[in-house]
Parts: structure tokens; sequence; C-alpha cells
């Protein structure tokens, strides 16, 4: 008898801690997850991300993107790794509101990418889609990666709003901009 009042009172403090309201605000880890998630690796997860760039809350996705100590010892070599974090912290990461998207007209996504090997080789390819100080950079970046530069464009036009560095390391997109100018500080 014991035995089934002592089930009872299990089952009925299970079935309660089992029915309480789960809270429907997700927790910050919850939230990186699910965004990593809606943002897998390769240049399918890239075009995604870029389009939510854009989008209404495109500023609170750009947060997502800040890049840890791993992240930048991930994309640059050692030498360059904790000035590239500490360049990034006063710049770009600073708790400044950062948004990045096209105007209303500029609808067309242009979408170039570059193995960190093709940009050490500076190929006519990387040498046409990025920005020059890519070529300087080249020897900073450890091999493996893909980096990524999009253009917001209006249909038809070649020039828009453009952007680069956007990284994939550590199972997560992170954003890196305009990184050679780390070698000029």
């Amino acid at each position: 008898m014991k035995r089934l009042a002592l089930s009872i009172a299990l089952l009925g403090l299970t079935l309660t801690a089992c029915s309480e309201p789960a809270s429907d605000t997700p927790t910050p880890a919850a939230s990186a997850t699910s965004k990593a998630a809606a943002f897998p690796k390769g240049e399918t997860g890239a075009k995604a991300l870029m389009e939510a760039l854009r989008a209404a809350d495109g500023a609170e996705t750009v947060k997502t993107l800040q890049p840890t100590a791993a992240d930048y010892a991930a994309v640059f070599t050692k030498d360059l790794a904790s000035k590239a974090e500490s360049f990034y912290k006063t710049k770009l990461w600073n708790g400044e509101k950062v948004e990045l998207a096209g105007s209303a007209a500029q609808t067309d996504l242009k979408i170039y990418q570059a193995t960190t090997e093709d940009i050490r080789k500076w190929t006519p390819a990387v040498e046409r889609d990025f920005p020059g100080g890519y070529e300087k950079l080249g020897a900073h970046l450890q091999p493996g990666l893909t980096v990524y530069r999009w253009k917001y464009t209006e249909p038809g036009e070649d020039s828009g709003r453009a952007y680069e560095g956007l990284v994939y390391v550590n199972d997560h997109w992170i954003w890196v901009p305009k990184a050679w100018e780390i070698l000029e500080q």
C-alpha cells in the first residue's frame, strides 16, 4: 500500500512538473542555435543570411555575426588574430547599431566568393570580384575558408550597396569587413 501511495505521489509530481508552462522567450543560446540553423554553411546559407541582413530586423541579425576570440584565430593567422579582435571591438562591435541594407529599389542580390587559397594567389576572379585590399590580406588568412562578398543592386545594375568579409567558422557565420585595414594600423 505504501508503495502504491509513493508511486501515485511521484506520478503526481512528474505530471505537475511536465504541465508547467514553458517560457515563450528563447534563451540566448537557443536563439543563437536557431540562427545558426537558419543559415547553414555554404552559398545557400550565405544567401539566406544576406537576405536576412536587409530585412526589417537586419540589425539584430548583424549582432549574431560578431566574432569571438576563437573565431578571429580561425580566420586570421596568429600574427593578426589578436590585432583583428582589438580593431573590430573599436571600429565595428563597439555597441553602435550596424545595419546592412540597400535602398528599397535594390532588390537584386549579387554574391561573390573566394577561398582563402585563391585570395592568396590573387587569381583573376578574386581580383575582379573583391576589393584590392584582399591582395595584401591574403597572407594573413587561415587556409581552407571561403570569404563572401555581396551587393544589393537595382535590377539590371552592377553597382549598388556592397559588403564583404562574411566567413563561416566554428559552426556559425561571422563578419570581418575591410580586414585589410587591420594591416594599416
